[in-house]
């Protein structure tokens, strides 16, 4: 049995650095629309602040409904169309929202059909990707792979806010999204000059949405990574959602202090997601499963440090450094672990069926989170919820994640 741990050094193949560089451009572009929608609607069209909070929420609303059919896609055709056909569409969308806003046509309600446009061509986008990465490398080179593509999306959320805001303050809003439309077009290009077939196909007697559902429900490993998953993104959703009222209300420190406090955490996602090259890639470890409760036991212990002064203030910013490396560490090991034990021909829809539960936890979560503070302040409210981390990772380090997943030809049906 090999290994999903992969030799460092190694050339990675063209298909794969494409990848690599279609997320860079377009990743960092992305930031950039983050920071002008809103902007846009507020100092261009008059919106209110509901309507620019529905606006920022827009993008996320077709997770749920496009997921399912976007892995249903995903596993019927090549992924490299899908994607860099993604990357078109979004860079179409925003060029029609540039344009119609320089000729004074733009009003709310087409910037937010533009808004849920968006974020359902970044479902398609995103399912497709996890799906495709494994088409790109061996086994043996997915961790690697999805490390690298890990730390490429870190540094731009890390970065890519503070980036955005200069560039919409000084060219912008308008310039700042066709800057983004420029970036999905060069990202698109890039994966349009080296695509690669998918290696596994769904045959058509089997090309169901339900039966990425029966997938996950027949394989012990994948229900514990989508059990999981939903639970923790629970208990994560909880705690973040009370950060904010535990730093700035009853720790009274300031949003930027937050700030830095996420920056903190980005900057260990970026090393977090680097080490996975390295550490924990081999079938039998399980560092990545004990990782999932040290990044919540640090979350946990960034909230309790509130309010010790000057010592406290660094132990949360330490706290917030070694979440955000302990969950990169973690996302990218049970992801390859996801993509190893899936059947062939079904990782579009598995990962479609993992994506809808995990995302749909979140809401839960925040609304759990509102519950919880009516009755107890934000630290106790995030630790009577951490229970569920260690559910997570009880359920993890009971699974078998080491079955190889085939790298036979691909099959159609």
């Amino acid at each position: 049995m090999r290994s999903t741990a992969s030799p460092s050094g190694r050339r990675m193949p063209g298909a794969f650095r494409a990848l690599m560089v279609s997320e860079a451009v377009s990743s960092a572009g992305s930031q950039f629309t983050l920071v002008a929608l809103p902007v846009l609607a507020a100092a261009g069209l008059g919106a209110s602040p509901s309507q620019i909070a529905l606006l920022s929420g827009a993008q996320f609303v077709p997770v749920l409904i496009v997921t399912p059919y976007a892995g249903k896609l995903a596993d019927m055709r090549d992924r490299a169309p899908l994607l860099y056909m993604s990357h078109f569409a979004r860079a179409v969308v925003l060029l029609l929202v540039v344009t119609m806003s320089a000729a004074e046509l733009l009003n709310y309600g087409t910037l937010f059909a533009a808004a849920v446009l968006l974020g359902a061509f970044t479902a398609l986008f995103d399912t497709s990707l996890l799906a495709y990465v494994p088409d790109t490398v061996d086994s043996p080179e997915l961790t690697r792979a999805n490390g690298q593509l890990a730390s490429v999306n870190a540094v731009s959320q890390t970065a890519g806010p503070a980036v955005g805001g200069l560039v919409v303050s000084g060219l912008g809003p308008l310039l700042a999204v066709a800057l983004d439309a420029v970036s999905y077009l060069v990202g698109g290009a890039a994966l349009r000059m080296r695509p690669k077939p998918s290696r596994h196909r769904a045959l058509k007697e089997d090309a169901t949405i339900r039966a990425g559902f029966t997938a996950v429900a027949a394989s012990d490993p994948l229900r514990r990574l989508v059990a999981s998953g939903s639970l923790f993104n629970l208990a994560e959703q909880v705690a973040l959602s009370v950060l904010f009222i535990a730093v700035v209300q009853e720790a009274d420190h300031s949003v930027a202090f937050l700030g830095f406090g996420f920056s903190a955490a980005g900057i260990g996602s970026v090393i977090g997601a680097r080490a996975t090259s390295r550490y924990g890639g081999g079938d039998s470890g399980r560092s990545w499963v004990w990782a999932l409760l040290l990044s919540q036991a640090a979350l946990l212990a960034a909230l309790w440090s509130l309010g010790l002064g000057v010592w406290g203030a660094a132990a949360f910013m330490a706290g917030m450094f070694v979440y955000g490396a302990a969950i990169a560490y973690y996302n990218v090991h049970a992801l390859t672990r996801r993509q190893v034990v899936s059947p062939a021909g079904m990782l579009g829809r598995v990962n479609a069926v993992y994506r809808t539960f995990a995302f749909g936890a979140i809401p839960v979560g925040s609304g759990l989170a509102a519950l919880l503070l009516l009755f107890t302040d934000a630290p106790t409210a995030a630790t009577l919820v951490a229970v569920l981390s260690v559910a997570a990772t009880w359920i993890l380090i009971k699974g078998n994640y080491s079955i190889e997943r085939r790298d036979e030809a691909w099959t159609t049906g």
